[in-house]
């Protein structure tokens, strides 16, 4: 007993010291001897960060930093290493990572013979009926870049339907029995917002694009939700390892919300999910709108790991399948112009409910012909339900024009980009869309010197889910391998710190997320990034060697380089 009373004694001597010296209470967790960049408004640079609980509490100098530390601290030095605000991906798409990373993946093929001998394998070990789905096939990395035709694949599938989607998920392709299975023939009209590719004698090729998929999706069994829990919590390891701290999931529909909860309150989501809600199908439009929007809006949940403030909607399908929408047709298909998934006046009605549920609106628009109706849609619902601060996104705006830029700004929209889509679309813009239209593709300097922010993302698994090929590519616009000299369209390029403000606080802006995340800043979330190379400082070439070495949500250490 009188050992007990002394340690309290010795216990409230020491506190009291530490209270009259002026000593702060402990962190439990410092990194220091490091460089740490901040990202706030004057980019500012030190050595050193300090956190209590999931907050930070210090950001300075390798010396001030030590009164934080006692012996219950944990401490990393970081020799030298690189601290940036927890890295976001704007745009991404986790379950369909997941989905991936279990699936049958053919990327890379570089011929549609090498997809057949591929699925071949599969079927060996396939039971007849099951269904083969996987993907991520890219017709332009093939010496014959016409869209496959199903007849040779067919042939060595005959009991298995398969389904793989084209690297952009804007097209897809099916064999004879998937094709069966879903009723398609000749006979088959093209749905609303997509169209069936044929043959000349009016067969379909297999080749379904953008709404066209849906007829072969509905028949796939669907994911039960452990099967879903599983793809999802796969592709949060495979995010955290690379980097990343939060994504913007664009799309999902109300039966994950709860799942995603469920995750959290049982401590396994690892990573911040900034949600947009979306739906398979159009919402019907005499249907009260906004209470539907009220209902699924969530604030923050799980201090902040799970936020729903967005609705995503789809208006025109992608460049590389030819969907992208345009108002003078493809340099390469004079008969095509695109196709429209959605019509203006339905974005106008989702804007106008949105507003009034205090929700944002992200909206995919490729071409130039999407982005205009879009920016027209959001200006109508926002003259008739004014908001100052609305957030609205455009996601992609790919190919615009300058008097895009200035409706832009006029109405405060977001251009939500992705850099790796302009360096893995560059060797084809042009033979799409023309020199002209070119011009106004992936115009990343156009709207930061408009004075607009922009979010970026990777649409991850379109592309890699690694934020350091996106900070290449914006400040590059090369491929790897450092294709084309100079850089596509240079005049377009980021800075370094744009690009990292893209990823970071630009994010966060455009998820209503600026006041607690994105940057390393006192009373903020303690989202970290740790690289072992100095992004800032060495060569745009060395950005891609890069490795994460350390991963840490909420003072909590996810990943760690091994």
């Amino acid at each position: 007993m009188k050992y007990k009373k002394c340690l309290y004694f010795l216990v409230i001597i020491s506190l009291a010291a530490i209270i009259s010296c002026g000593r702060p209470a402990p962190a439990d967790l410092v990194l220091h001897g490091g460089k740490v960049v901040t990202v706030d408004e004057e980019f500012s640079v030190h050595e050193a960060v300090a956190v209590r609980g999931d907050k930070i509490v210090f950001v300075g100098s390798n010396q001030d930093v030590e009164k934080y530390i006692l012996p219950s601290t944990m401490v990393i030095d970081l020799e030298g290493q690189l601290v940036l605000p927890g890295l976001i991906d704007a745009h991404a798409h986790l379950h369909s990572l997941g989905a991936e990373l279990t699936s049958l993946n053919v990327t890379g093929t570089t011929s549609y013979q090498e997809i057949i001998d591929t699925v071949a394998i599969r079927v060996q070990s396939t039971e007849p009926g099951e269904w083969i789905v996987g993907g991520r096939w890219d017709q332009n990395d093939w010496e014959n870049k016409d869209f496959p035709v199903h007849d040779p694949l067919s042939e060595v599938t005959p009991d298995n339907p398969v389904f793989l989607s084209r690297i952009d998920g804007n097209a897809a392709f099916a064999n004879q029995k998937a094709l069966e299975l879903a009723g398609i023939t000749k006979d088959t009209l093209d749905p609303v917002g997509g169209f069936i590719i044929r043959k000349g004698n009016g067969e379909p090729t297999g080749v379904l694009v953008n709404r066209a998929m849906n007829l072969v999706l509905d028949n796939i069994p669907l994911d039960s939700d452990e099967q879903f829990k599983q793809k999802f919590l796969k592709a949060v390891r495979s995010c955290l390892s690379v980097g990343l701290t939060g994504v913007h999931e664009a799309g999902i529909g109300p039966q994950h919300i709860d799942l995603y909860r469920n995750l959290i309150d049982n401590n396994q989501l690892n990573m911040r999910v900034y949600a947009m809600l979306g739906e398979e199908k159009d919402l019907p439009l005499d249907m009260d709108l906004a209470a539907y929007f009220k209902k699924h809006r969530i604030e923050q949940y799980g201090h902040h790991m799970l936020s729903v403030r967005s609705i995503k909607l789809f208006l025109d399908g992608a460049l590389g399948s030819r969907g992208a929408a345009f108002f003078a047709p493809y340099e390469d298909d004079p008969d095509n112009n695109g196709l429209l998934r959605i019509t203006h006046e339905y974005i106008t009605a989702i804007s106008k409910a949105a507003l009034e549920a205090d929700m944002g609106v992200n909206t995919h628009c490729i071409g130039i012909r999407g982005n205009r109706l879009c920016l027209d849609a959001y200006e109508k619902a926002l003259q008739e339900n004014p908001k100052p601060d609305h957030r609205f996104r455009i996601e992609h705006a790919q190919i615009v024009e300058p008097q895009d830029i200035e409706k832009f700004v006029s109405l405060g929209i977001i251009p939500a980009m992705q850099p790796t889509h302009c360096t893995s679309d560059m060797y084809f813009v042009e033979d799409r869309i023309g020199t002209e239209r070119t011009k106004g593709a992936y115009a990343w300097r156009w709207f930061i010197d408009a004075g607009l922010v922009i979010p970026s993302g990777s649409d991850f698994p379109v592309e890699s889910n690694n934020p350091l090929l996106g900070i290449y590519a914006a400040v590059t616009r090369q491929d790897p391998e450092g294709w084309p000299e100079g850089g596509w369209h240079p005049e377009q390029r980021m800075t370094i710190e744009e690009a990292i403000k893209g990823f970071t606080i630009w994010a966060a802006y455009s998820a209503f997320q600026e006041d607690f995340l994105g940057s390393i800043e006192i009373g903020k979330y303690a989202d970290f990034t740790v690289l072992d190379k100095d992004i800032l400082e060495i060569a745009p070439k060395e950005i891609l060697t890069a490795k994460t070495i350390y991963t840490i949500v909420g003072g909590q250490i996810r990943y760690r380089k091994k």
